[in-house]
């Protein structure tokens, strides 16, 4: 009995083996717990290292292919993650979070993606966890993009304006050349933030030296705001907030582009 035992062993160590020479993977089903993959520490604030909002300048927001966002009416802007499990041929795989429970991953290839609300680091690492059923027992778990939550700001027409006196400026921040793009083709009644239609073609910066030439009296400060409005929506991180609209220190920007 003890020699039989002996050659079992013998020929699972051989198995093992020949799997580690050759690359062989053993397939089975597995579990792995998110470390923090995609997003990256400076060693005080947590910043996620691909950023797409869908906003100039932010990237084109996407939900990785699982077409969530259609499902979900996501709006540009909206704070979302994609997750990302690599693990080759496996069937199926469902992710844990915090506040949706177990929910089904979408399989893309040879990954299974997931576009879940936007969650602190804090909230997800070492506590989110995948598995997967019928693929290898190793396997990658990440954060391949998405758009944090954004802060209220206002930075008025009048900051867009003085601030091309500076060099660099806040122009350069948002990333945009002056003059900027035609007013009518950003801005409008049903455009979010929104403002009355121009007269002509003027681009943004001409509605801010000369709003008088475009608009008819009553909607000149409405089509001078939706322009400050606009480029603060530009900046990373932040949006426009009505409330903040006439207050001060508002804006995130000091004259020179730089994040106060």
């Amino acid at each position: 009995m003890q020699m039989k035992n002996l050659r079992a062993i013998g020929a699972l160590l051989a198995v093992g083996a020949f799997a580690v020479m050759t690359g062989a993977v053993v397939f089975a089903s597995g579990t792995l717990y998110y470390t923090g993959q995609g997003f990256t520490n400076d060693g005080t604030t947590w910043s996620l290292n691909s950023q797409r909002c869908g906003l100039a300048g932010q990237g084109v927001a996407n939900d990785g292919g699982t077409g969530q966002f259609a499902l979900n009416g996501f709006v540009l802007g909206d704070p979302y993650l994609v997750w990302v499990l690599t693990v080759n041929g496996a069937s199926s795989a469902t992710l844990s979070l915090p506040d949706e429970g177990i929910v089904n991953m979408y399989k893309v290839g040879g990954t299974f993606k997931y576009a879940s609300k936007y969650y602190s680091p804090t909230q997800i690492i070492g506590i989110v966890y995948a598995t997967w059923t019928g693929g290898p027992n190793r396997a990658t778990l990440t954060v391949s993009h998405g758009c944090p939550p954004r802060d209220g700001g206002w930075c008025s027409p009048g900051f867009w304006l003085n601030t091309l006196n500076k060099s660099p400026n806040a122009w350069n921040t948002i990333g945009v050349t002056p003059p900027g793009p035609y007013y009518n083709d950003v801005i409008g009644p049903s455009t979010d933030p929104s403002g009355p239609a121009a007269t002509g073609s003027p681009t943004l910066l001409d509605v801010l030296q000369n709003k008088a030439a475009y608009f008819s009296a009553p909607q000149q400060g409405a089509g001078f705001n939706a322009v400050g409005a606009y480029l603060t929506n530009l900046i990373a991180g932040y949006s426009f907030d009505p409330a903040l609209v006439g207050t001060e220190d508002s804006c995130p920007l000091d004259a020179f582009g730089n994040f106060k």
